[in-house]
């Protein structure tokens, strides 16, 4: 049996999380339910059989007494009362524990060896009820390592930040019951010990939930006091099931809250929803968040160093999420935290990480490609150098050399004399390096060169207020960068959205329109394009939107436009809003003057619509063409229907496929794949008419299909789930021209696929990492992996930046890449709000203002 893979837990107060790791060095969350983090809940059942996870929460709403949701809280206890029977804590740590094992075991084939996490401050007693668990659920025994020394490995190892040795890292640890606070020291072998720890036993994510169901109380209590009075103090089991479906739905919109401005909360027993807004959090947990941000101030001085001298401020836990938390801690210590979007994942990781740092182990990558081969089809030369990797040099026009005589066939030996050798080469030459030379100016898929570094173009332009949690969005066009950020308002009525507008030539502010229409409710939804600049604001939560249409010269507002759909897409320089009423579409120009419009029979509902892409795309990605000017629509009726969006007009209108099938358009085309007992079938058809133009069967088992995008001018990739994963893929390469799948990429788990030029950037997935690899026409690797996803920025270049965080600043490297795979490090640790790119400019809000890099020469 082998042992040299790697089980890592973190048992937490709300959820449990695991990583196994490969031989090979790999790491990948174990699944419970789909999800990487399990509820660390326990239902105990009338026969004595201990339920863990999402089955513990489903039975609760049975029998809430038998219920457990947070056992870690109870291990002082050292008993918890689960209807009418006393069990060990130990014992429920153990059920835990074994579904685990059980998971590992399907994953791996057997139970590997493991490592679990404590708090820093758990004393020996506590480590051994640890030990006892996992003895009791048949794991040989296990090491224990810290949460926040588990942490530390994550933020240098996985997440890349240099920590010198004598240099310290604080961790802030706030999870559903308790918030733990370390400061480590990097020692000089690469390890970390605790310079102080603390904390509070007695706040974490659920004392905020407590919190806001006291405040939504107080309305109800005022409403319906005989419904507040059940819910607070709930006398059988169907009370105490409606006042856990309370503090589920206080809990649900507390996690909306950090993606929205409202969030509804239905109140069992009343027939009225209720709301809280992100202003009431905001206020609720100002005093809570206090007594977090005195305490990490306090653990900090324990150590006699200063905030400043930090090397970083990592947040973990579930309850890290909150904007508010990153906002107050950035306030309290001045510097900027780093949170991920899943806080509840790194100290499983950075365990495993802990483990196994004495014996560094990486992937294998795949061995790097010959150069490629250059070959001039149209004259019919010869390959350059010997490859089965061959470059087109002008796409379309793939004809095959002359074939070399069939054997038996006789030819006739002619001496030509030297001098009319050397002047037919030296023709031959010129007409090929003329023709190369011209396909080189006219290719749309060229390589061009990345400067040494990233270089500031001017000076950064300092923000009008603090940027909140909010909105920050940048939108890179041309010659010109338009960026989106919101404040607080001093008077607290809500957000104010700030929006300007730069050049990217010189790095100067064009305009600032500052308060453009006060109030709650922005979205990060933004359409630019070279005419056109609008954005939406919830009007009414659920119901009314609002969209914006401003003035490119100056960033005044040209026009409002209220309507009943959320939802829209640009088209070139058109805005299009739908489905109004479920039912109906609106087309706006530039001024936000209607230009189109069109809706469909009384009863009849908008089920899917998108916009037809287009090859122009792939060559100019940054330019947001968005599309060929016309919509493909599947309405309730089972009717698909195209229509040209400046004129509003019917294109074409049929009755094809089912309106639950998977729908995608390019270049004319509309690909349907259609769900089967052993696979899909991928039919094609013109958007003109809709006549039936291709059709196949993919066989993938019965597992459908679950997405559908472009990988080349005609290429269409269709993706199936790799079981038991939510974002990793299979994906099949459907040629158009040819009729036929292509290649399958179902050799590794991928994410997200998609062309770079006349080459297929794929992302794949390394343990927990994703890597990117190119591929040639021929589907062969093109140089090494990368560790990095990248965008494409033109037919022959992608790059990557920091991404946006939901939570305040984000702080990555700058790195180009080739379609040749060659790559260029231009900047390390640069720290943003938001960016975006447009062939040779990198447009980013920072915390000093908004400002413009240049990594090519334009």
């Amino acid at each position: 049996m082998p042992a040299d893979y790697l089980l890592s837990v973190d048992l937490g107060t709300s959820h449990t999380v695991a990583v196994v790791v490969w031989p090979d060095g790999r790491t990948r969350p174990l699944l419970f339910d789909g999800s990487p983090v399990m509820p660390s809940a326990v239902f105990l059942d009338p026969a004595g059989n201990i339920h863990t996870g999402k089955d513990a929460e489903r039975l609760a709403l049975t029998a809430p007494e038998r219920f457990e949701p947070n056992p870690k809280q109870r291990i002082s206890d050292r008993t918890i009362l689960l209807g009418d029977r006393e069990i060990p804590v130990t014992a429920a740590f153990a059920a835990i524990l074994s579904r685990v094992a059980r998971t590992a075991i399907e994953a791996v084939g057997h139970l590997p060896n493991a490592v679990l996490t404590c708090p820093a401050a758990w004393s020996d007693q506590r480590r051994g009820a640890l030990h006892d668990a996992a003895a009791q659920a048949g794991y040989r025994p296990v090491k224990i390592i810290t949460e926040p020394v588990a942490a530390a490995h994550y933020y240098t190892s996985r997440l890349s930040h240099q920590v010198a040795s004598g240099q310290p890292l604080a961790v802030f640890d706030f999870g559903g019951g308790t918030l733990d606070i370390a400061v480590l020291e990097r020692r000089a072998d690469g390890s970390f010990g605790v310079l102080a720890d603390g904390g509070l036993p007695d706040l974490g994510g659920l004392d905020f939930d407590a919190a806001l169901v006291a405040h939504i109380g107080a309305t109800v209590k005022q409403r319906e006091p005989e419904i507040w009075k059940r819910l607070e103090s709930p006398s059988g089991a169907s009370e105490l099931r409606n006042r856990r479906e309370l503090w589920e739905e206080v809990r649900s919109a507390k996690e909306m809250l950090s993606r929205s401005s409202v969030a509804p909360v239905t109140v069992p027993d009343m027939a009225q929803s209720l709301h809280l807004t992100r202003g009431e959090l905001d206020q609720i947990s100002r005093p809570l968040l206090a007594r977090a941000i005195a305490e990490t101030q306090r653990v900090l001085g324990l150590t006699g160093r200063r905030p400043d001298q930090l090397a970083g401020l990592f947040l973990v836990g579930g309850s890290s999420r909150m904007p508010m938390v990153s906002k107050m801690l950035h306030e309290g210590l001045g510097i900027a935290p780093t949170v991920l979007e899943q806080p509840e994942l790194p100290v499983s990781e950075g365990a495993a990480l802990a483990m196994t740092a004495a014996i560094p182990v990486t992937p294998p990558s795949p061995a790097p490609s010959p150069p490629p081969q250059l070959t001039a089809p149209s004259l019919g030369l010869p390959p350059v150098t010997g490859s089965d990797q061959t470059v087109q040099l002008r796409r379309g026009d793939d004809k095959t050399p002359p074939s070399p005589p069939r054997r038996g066939t006789e030819y006739k030996a002619r001496r030509i004399p030297p001098k009319w050798i050397a002047i037919g080469v030296t023709a031959i030459v010129l007409v090929a390096a003329v023709t190369v030379g011209i396909w080189w100016f006219a290719n749309p898929y060229k390589q061009r060169p990345f400067a040494e570094e990233l270089r500031e173009v001017g000076a950064a332009q300092a923000l009008s207020g603090e940027v909140d949690e909010g909105v920050y969005e940048v939108r890179a066009v041309g010659d010109s960068s338009v960026m989106f950020y919101t404040t607080s308002s001093s008077d607290d009525s809500g957000q104010e959205l700030h929006v300007r507008a730069v050049d990217n030539r010189s790095g100067e502010l064009l305009w600032d329109a500052e308060q453009v229409l006060p109030g709650a409710g922005w979205s990060n939804t933004f359409f630019v394009s070279e005419e056109i600049i609008a954005f939406s604001q919830e009007v009414e939560a659920g119901a009314e939107y609002r969209f914006v249409f401003l003035d490119w010269e100056t960033g005044e507002v040209r026009n409002t436009v209220t309507s009943w759909a959320r939802d829209a897409a640009r088209s070139g320089d058109l805005l299009v809003v739908g489905p109004v009423g479920g039912d109906a579409f609106e087309v706006y120009d530039a001024a936000g003057e209607q230009v189109s419009s069109w809706g469909f029979e009384e009863g009849v509902t908008v089920e899917q619509w998108n916009l037809v892409g287009t090859p122009d795309d792939i060559a100019n990605p940054t330019a947001r063409a968005n599309g060929d000017g016309r919509l493909w629509i599947v309405t309730s009726n089972g009717v698909t229907h195209v229509y040209d969006v400046e004129s509003g007009e019917a294109v074409s209108s049929k009755e094809i496929e089912s309106v639950e099938d998977l729908y995608y358009a390019w270049d004319g085309l509309l690909y349907v794949a259609v769900d089967k007992e052993t696979g899909y079938e991928l039919n094609v058809y013109d958007t003109e008419d809709l006549s039936q133009e291709q059709g196949i069967g993919i066989e993938s088992g019965e597992v459908p299909p679950a997405q559908i995008t472009v990988c080349g001018e005609t290429l269409v990739c269709v993706g199936d789930l790799v079981p038991e994963t939510t974002d990793a893929y299979h994906w099949h390469v459907y040629d158009t021209d040819a009729e036929e799948i292509a290649h399958d990429f179902d050799d590794r788990e991928y994410g997200w696929i998609e062309p770079l030029g006349n080459r297929i950037m794929a992302e794949y997935y390394a343990g927990d990492d994703i890597r990117t690899q190119i591929y040639n026409k021929n589907f062969k690797t093109v140089n090494n992996n990368l560790e990095e996803t990248f965008d494409p920025i033109d037919g022959g270049s992608a790059l990557t930046w920091p991404g946006r965080s939901t939570f305040g600043t984000a702080v990555g490297n700058v790195i180009g890449l080739g379609r040749d795979g060659s790559r260029t490090d231009l900047r390390i640790d640069l720290e943003v709000y938001a960016c975006a790119p447009t062939e040779t400019r990198l447009a980013c809000l920072t915390p000093a203002g908004s400002q413009i890099y240049s990594f090519r020469d334009e």
